[in-house]
């Protein structure tokens, strides 16, 4: 037996049917595991160059969450795969992601000129690739308390590669350091780590 919905409860219908339909922001679970509650310890602080060899420092992004990654462009593997991560956390945020800056700092200046991270970043210009002096890159490590050492690879073409911490650097709009992630999370994750820092 077929029933009709009387006027009024049609129209409360449709009005929840729409707001269902609506834009909303995903429901992903903010990840636990992996996320490491930094101090004031961790300043945040580096003066490098950008592609076209202008001064960049951390001043530059203040109002901005700013979302940074440590690695290099002779990286083989582990580095493309957290770029990659880096720009779909991006588009997981939608318009969001104009409140985010995200940065790409060089553990190998030696190599990663501001033409070479021109070209290796060509592919998303939403991330700021940044490189400098041999001392530049120490000292905004330094600020991040992060590792990184050259190992001579023997018969290897490249010569060298560069072993590093793997981490999401996650900073509030005033560029302190509130997080680190490390490496392996998903772009949904990741996004909704932003998401969370954006709304504050």
């Amino acid at each position: 037996m077929i029933r009709f919905l009387a006027p009024k409860f049609l129209a409360t219908g449709l009005l929840c049917l729409a707001a269902a339909c609506g834009p909303r922001e995903p429901q992903v679970a903010i990840p636990k595991e992996g996320v490491i509650a930094l101090s004031e310890q961790f300043t945040g602080e580096f003066d490098l160059v950008d592609k076209s060899g202008n001064a960049v420092s951390d001043e530059d992004f203040e109002d901005k969450v700013m979302l940074v990654y440590f690695g290099f462009t002779n990286c083989p593997d582990v580095c493309p795969g957290d770029i990659g991560v880096m720009s779909a956390a991006l588009n997981e945020l939608g318009d969001d992601a104009d409140k985010v800056a995200a940065i790409f700092i060089s553990v190998d200046p030696e190599r990663d000129s501001p033409q070479a991270i021109t070209d290796y970043f060509a592919f998303d210009p939403r991330i700021v690739p940044l490189t400098g002096s041999v001392e530049a890159a120490a000292a905004a490590r330094g600020a991040y308390k992060l590792v990184a050492q050259k190992e001579t690879l023997k018969d290897s073409a490249v010569g060298y590669t560069v072993n590093h911490g793997r981490f999401f650097y996650i900073n509030d709009r005033q560029g302190q350091p509130q997080h680190a992630i490390v490496g392996g999370i998903s772009p949904q994750e990741l996004a909704a780590l932003l998401r969370r820092e954006i709304r504050k």
